[in-house]
């Protein structure tokens, strides 16, 4: 038997093993390569703007993901394997033929995953880019195409992976002495005490981590929840399993005795392995969370981005009537509404602690005009003003209470003099007609607009509102052609689909990078599980022996494997809501809106999640109850 037939004797003894990392495996294979297949696609390039360099840096971030994945499942099947080395090697087989029979089988796996992969990713790549283009909202038809450099990247990528790997394998009959690779699952750990030092300090770490968070400082902020976590898992498991110990009733009851030392022997080698996956899942789902919530809110942004089916600044009659004809003969978006707005833009200079209180650039907009626009642009309702009395409105760059801005003066230099007015109000929102920088805009008393208009002549902005705006693709790009910039044209409809094609693809990124995420945390748990199911395959055999029933086993087997899935899940969401609660903070976000979104994301990662966890407690369970 030559060692291409004795590695695929091996592979087909382990089948169960690599199933799992051979499933995960194709999982990156095929989402690495439809990365790179959107690349070559040019309908796809055309409704994108920056895919070569959005693609790219995503494609960097899954490999840095699969390394680390391929390393820990590596990992897990070197020590497995440790016993069966040691074999071959007990009965005179030369070490170097060993290690060329695991290099062999590691190159046939790594062959086998990527021809599965690339095989599955071109079939389902046609999917991906529908998917997608829906995602997007681009009404693009794309045909089928297989791209050869896509194929070649992939390939390239996982081959260098694979060799590695597989000279790791090569190296493992080498790297251990003899009596080492025998006693590999036999090495336990002493049982660690309960520190409150550790406990105290992974709570100041964790505490002084969040505070940072909510002052701006998250990056600061990563080192300490990182080893916070850590220590957390070292102490946090060690105290609830010796509490469990003490709970006499509970801890001799059927077998709990032997899952709760089961654990309590291994504290130290699974805080480590919780503390990844409780930091995947604080990335993770605040990712994820992010991906939702831009993406049901395109509408929302596109409105306040572009409040006004189509506005603009009047500079000709002649080009006012005829689009005024082009608007009015789209029978199918008739007009709902249109309005002139009149505005006057001014210089000025305030006692208010606004930040260029010097040099303040003004939007004058009269009380008649508001009350028109108010509904639109969501302002809601001022209270009655005269004479000299103005209403400010501002959103950004406002780093004091409203209330400091009240009873200010507010002076315009005129040809003779000046005209002071006084802040009544600053209301902290933003008046968005054609985009550009957000200026102060003052509501101020129809008689005093008009006074003002003789010293500066108003500019006056043309807006209409129609029906079912989403869809005036034909109108938009006709005005768009008509107007030149001076006209400040701007159409919902092309903020929508702007914002839809940006949301769209960070759907997609997320989307994708989610599936590697969880494929990369559920399966670290799950070898790390089977590999503790093969070192106490034997104490269960002795149980089941002396009388214990398959379904303490199961039941015992079920408890120890939830209390490993759900700490880093729970510490996880914790950082991850800490996290989220500092930015909707920071932004001045909606609370609530955000919260909603964030358990979609924990329940979306949840299903998966449990998925896995089934699947463990079943391989576990089939490993020690057979």
């Amino acid at each position: 038997m030559n060692l291409f037939n004795l590695a695929k004797k091996n592979i087909k003894g382990n089948v169960n093993n690599y199933l799992l990392y051979f499933f995960s495996m194709v999982v990156c294979i095929i989402i690495f390569y439809t990365f790179n297949s959107l690349l070559y696609i040019p309908e796809i390039q055309n409704a994108v703007q920056h895919l070569d360099s959005t693609m790219s840096q995503t494609s960097i971030i899954l490999i840095g993901f699969i390394i680390v994945f391929i390393g820990y499942s590596n990992a897990f099947f070197t020590k497995k394997r440790k016993k069966e080395v040691g074999l071959y090697s007990l009965l005179g087989v030369k070490k170097k033929t060993i290690g060329r029979m695991l290099f062999v089988e590691n190159i046939i796996i790594g062959a086998m995953t990527l021809l599965t992969g690339l095989i599955l990713g071109i079939i389902l790549s046609r999917l991906s880019t529908m998917l997608l283009l829906k995602l997007l909202g681009a009404p693009i038809e794309v045909s089928f195409s297989i791209p050869l450099e896509a194929i070649l990247t992939t390939t390239l990528v996982f081959t260098i992976i694979t060799i590695f790997t597989s000279v790791q394998s090569y190296l493992l009959i080498y790297r251990f002495q003899l009596i080492e690779l025998f006693h590999a699952e036999k090495k336990g750990e002493k049982v660690p005490k309960a520190s409150l030092f550790s406990a105290g300090l992974a709570f100041v770490l964790l505490t002084s981590s969040y505070w940072l968070m909510f002052n701006g400082m998250t990056m600061l902020a990563i080192p300490l929840v990182v080893f916070g976590t850590y220590l957390l898992f070292r102490s946090l498991t060690v105290y609830l399993l010796k509490r469990a110990q003490k709970k006499k009733a509970k801890y001799y009851h059927g077998i709990n005795i032997i899952g709760t030392s089961h654990l309590l022997y291994r504290v130290r080698g699974n805080a480590l392995m919780l503390t990844i996956i409780a930091l995947l899942i604080t990335g993770a789902i605040p990712y994820i969370q992010a991906g939702f919530s831009e993406y049901a809110m395109t509408e929302k942004d596109a409105r306040n981005s572009a409040p006004f089916s189509y506005i603009y600044l009047s500079k000709d009659k002649a080009i006012d009537q005829q689009i005024n004809h082009i608007i009015a003969n789209d029978k199918n978006h008739p007009i709902a509404e249109q309005l002139d707005i009149p505005i006057i833009s001014v210089k000025g200079t305030t006692t208010a602690p606004f930040q260029d209180n010097n040099d303040l650039s003004i939007n004058l907009m009269a009380e008649q005009t508001f009350h028109q626009v108010k509904k639109i642009l969501d302002l809601g309702d001022i209270p009655p003003i005269s004479g000299e009395q103005a209403i400010a409105f501002k959103y950004y760059s406002i780093d004091q209470p409203a209330t400091n801005f009240k009873g200010h003066d507010i002076d315009i230099p005129l040809t003779q003099g000046k005209q002071t007015m006084t802040l009544e109000k600053l209301e902290k929102k933003s008046v968005t007609l054609t985009g550009g920088q957000e200026l102060l805009y003052l509501v101020v008393d129809d008689k005093m607009f008009s006074k003002m208009a003789e010293h500066f002549p108003p500019i006056t902005y043309k807006a209409y509102e129609v029906e079912n705006e989403k869809t005036t693709k034909e109108t938009s790009n006709t005005l768009q052609k008509l107007s030149d910039e001076n006209m400040q044209m701007l159409t919902y409809y092309e903020k929508y689909t702007s914002i839809q094609a940006f949301t769209g693809m960070k759907m997609f990124i997320v989307s994708s990078l989610a599936l590697v995420l969880l494929a990369a945390s559920g399966s670290i748990i799950y070898f790390k599980q089977i590999s503790e199911a093969h070192a106490d395959q034997n104490r269960y055999e002795i149980l089941r022996k002396i009388g214990v029933s398959k379904k303490e086993v199961r039941s015992t087997i079920a408890k120890q494997t939830l209390f490993v899935f759900i700490l880093p899940l729970l510490i996880g969401i914790l950082n991850a809501g800490m996290l989220l609660l500092s930015i909707v903070v920071a932004y001045d976000m909606d609370l609530i809106e955000n919260i909603l979104y964030f358990l979609y994301a924990v329940a979306a990662y949840g299903v998966i999640y449990l998925i896995y966890y089934v699947l463990t407690i079943t391989s576990y369970n089939q490993i020690v109850n057979k």
